[in-house]
This record gives C-alpha cells, sequence and structure tokens, in this order.
C-alpha cells in the first residue's frame, strides 16, 4: 500500500471529526447491547457484540434520482466497499448512480461535490468522511438545494447550530458516534480479558490524529479497569506521519522491548498491519505470547487471523452496510422522512469465532440481511 494509501486508512467508515454526536429524531432499529466486562473469565458478548437491524418503515424512493456517490478513495478498500454498495444500493431503488473518486484528499473530495452539483444531482452521498476539509463544498450543494448525506462521517457543528450535511448516516440506534467508536474499545477490552484469562498487561497503541483514535482507547481503558488483575503497561501514540513515514514498526519494537511482561496489545485501525505491524509482531519473538487485536475486519486482516500473521482478532462491522444506509437516508431525506439508524453493529472477530470462509467479507453471525430489508422498504414506499 501507498503512503497516501496508509493515510487513508485513518480516515475510513466512521470518519474523524470534532463532531461527537450522530443523532436522528425517529424511532429506533432494534439491537442488541454488549454487557460490561468482569475481572476474568469469558466474554460471550464480545463476539455477540452489539447488533441491529435494517430499519422496516417504508420510503417512496424519488422517481429518476441520479445519486452521486463520493468514495473517500478508492484505492483502499475501506473507501471502496461502501462506495460501490452505495452505487449498487441506488441501482437497487431504482435511481442511477455515479461514483466519483475523491482520491484521498480534500481536494478530490470538494471537486466530486462540485461535479455532483454541475450533473445536477437529485443528491449526493458523501462515504466516509466527515465535512470539516470541503464545507465550502457542502455549502455549494446547499445553495444549489441538492440534499448531502455523509455516510460514514460526522457533521460540522457551525455557527447558530447550523449543520452542512443534510443528514448523515447514524450506525446504531441511541448511541452517538462517539458511543459507537467505545464501544470497539470496549470489545477490544474484553477479548483481550478472556484470552489473557483476566490477566492482561497490555501495550495500548493510540491514534493520536483523530477525535475517534482518542475514543477507541478511552472505551478499551473504561472496560479494561473492571478486570481487577489486568494492567495498561505503556500507551504507544501513533500518529498519520508515523505511518507514512515508515517509522511505525521500530516504535512498536522499542515499546514493546521495554514492556517486557506485555502479554496483549490493542490495535486502533487494522490497516497498520500492513504498515509494518503484522512483520514487527512476528519479529519480535514473542507473537505467540501476545494477544493482539485491530479494528474494523477487512478481508486481508481476516487473512492475517486465519494464519496467526500478527493478528489474532479484529472488531468487525459491515462497511456496505453503511453505503446501503446512505442511500436509504438520501430516499428518506427526499420523501420529508425522519433519516432512521441504520444498525450496523460490531463483533469481535478471531480464529475461531465470527471468522467467514477464505476469501469472503466478514457478515455479521448470525446474518443479518440487510439488502433485503432496505429493498423491502423502498419496494412498499
Amino acid at each position: 500500500m501507498s503512503g497516501l494509501g496508509l493515510l487513508a486508512v485513518v480516515a475510513l467508515v466512521a470518519g474523524c471529526s470534532s463532531s461527537s454526536t450522530s443523532s436522528s429524531t425517529s424511532s429506533p432499529a432494534a439491537q442488541t447491547a454488549v454487557s460490561g466486562a468482569s475481572s476474568g473469565g469469558t466474554h460471550p458478548d464480545a463476539y455477540r457484540g452489539v447488533l441491529g437491524t435494517a430499519p422496516t418503515a417504508a420510503v417512496p424512493p424519488k422517481p429518476g434520482a441520479l445519486a452521486w456517490v463520493v468514495s473517500c478513495g478508492q484505492s483502499v478498500p475501506t473507501c471502496a466497499a461502501p462506495a460501490q454498495a452505495a452505487v449498487d444500493a441506488a441501482q437497487a431503488a431504482g435511481w442511477t448512480a455515479k461514483l466519483c473518486d475523491g482520491q484521498l484528499n480534500p481536494q478530490g473530495w470538494s471537486a466530486c461535490i462540485r461535479q455532483g452539483i454541475s450533473a445536477k444531482a437529485t443528491g449526493i452521498i458523501v462515504i466516509g468522511q466527515d465535512c470539516d476539509s470541503f464545507q465550502a463544498a457542502l455549502r455549494e450543494a446547499k445553495a444549489a438545494g441538492i440534499p448531502t448525506i455523509g455516510a460514514g462521517g460526522n457533521d460540522c457543528d457551525i455557527s447558530g447550530g447550523t449543520k452542512l450535511y443534510s443528514a448523515v448516516v447514524q450506525n446504531l440506534a441511541d448511541v452517538t458516534a462517539e458511543q459507537w467508536w467505545r464501544r470497539i474499545g470496549a470489545l477490544q477490552a474484553d477479548w483481550i480479558i478472556d484470552r489473557t484469562s483476566g490477566k492482561a498487561q497490555v501495550l495500548s497503541l493510540e491514534f493520536t490524529d483523530s477525535i475517534w483514535g482518542g475514543w477507541i482507547q478511552g472505551g478499551f481503558t473504561a472496560e479494561l479497569a473492571t478486570c481487577a488483575g489486568c494492567k495498561v503497561l505503556d500507551t504507544l501514540q501513533v500518529g498519520n506521519a508515523d505511518v507514512a513515514g515508515g517509522q511505525l514498526p521500530q516504535k512498536f519494537a522499542t515499546a514493546l522491548l521495554k514492556a517486557p511482561t506485555a502479554n496483549a496489545v490493542n490495535v486502533p485501525l487494522d490497516g497498520w498491519f500492513f504498515a509494518g505491524l503484522s512483520q514487527a509482531v512476528q519479529s519480535s519473538g514473542r507473537a505467540d505470547q501476545l494477544a493482539v487485536i485491530g479494528n474494523f475486519g477487512e478481508q486481508g486482516n481476516l487473512d492475517l487471523i486465519r494464519k496467526g500473521n500478527g493478528e489474532d482478532a479484529t472488531v468487525g462491522f459491515s462497511a456496505p452496510w453503511i453505503g446501503w444506509a446512505g442511500v436509504d437516508a438520501l430516499a428518506r431525506v427526499l420523501a420529508h422522512q425522519p433519516v432512521l439508524p441504520a444498525g450496523v453493529g460490531l463483533q469481535v472477530i478471531d480464529s475461531t469465532h465470527n471468522l467467514p470462509a477464505q476469501g469472503a467479507s466478514f457478515a455479521y453471525s448470525p446474518t443479518i440481511d440487510y439488502q433485503s430489508a432496505y429493498r423491502k422498504d423502498w419496494s412498499r414506499g
């Protein structure tokens, strides 16, 4: 993966804004909650995770609509998968869909939005990005009367309470964006507590270049603190420059040497394993003694877990579901309906739990057929 591609890993499905909430004015989708950790023992809830269901309220898709899908960057799967899913979903709704590659930078995202305005799109769906770095383009869309949807990103808090996105996808009912990311950290902690039989000594990696990196870390440390025999030995702070510049493997190796009793590692971004972290774990001579968990559940990381190549588990969620939810949100905005929570949940994946067949993408267990649910909503509209 190129340096730019590595940077893109940090701007994935849920964005990196300073906004801490994602709200809905509608009735929630059903979901199951993850319970807190104990001082040790098993944590079945880590594998059950927190699950939701797609909305079941009918909405009529606007006839003849053109959905303009802005991908955060087609060169990385975490942008390409939900972007293509949004295109597929728009077509399933009877719309024409066009995909524009934002090429992993604010200029690209702005250009794609402006192309949608020029094309007189019925609505614009922005995949995986908060609004902070392309506010002007969103203002232009608003002025043109074109609704914009943040699918996997948060809105900007403008003075006077003004929002720039017409709506954003809320992953789970009654769960803010901050709470959703904190649950990821809590699930990582639950798995580590279980894997170490309540005796975790953790080298913790924290992503410093986004607010949600801190949210994951906060959820992780709070949950680990419920385990009497567990401790964070050291927190290694990692930023974009460390990843893009190739310093991450050496920083990790040095931190691991300074923590000789560490038996667990939590990593906020699965993409870091392909930035040398996987090899660093394997080269440490302690791979068999370390319980290592990541986050996002991309197919390449599932292969690492399957082969035992420096990653033992990850917190997974469905990126394509977010693309379908973006189309549903646009349909509801166009129909002057409240946007409903999408139901995008979280589950821990390891070599013996929730791991799909080789070559297959992650899917929830039990299986959730969200696409059929959306198709039914749109056909009944």
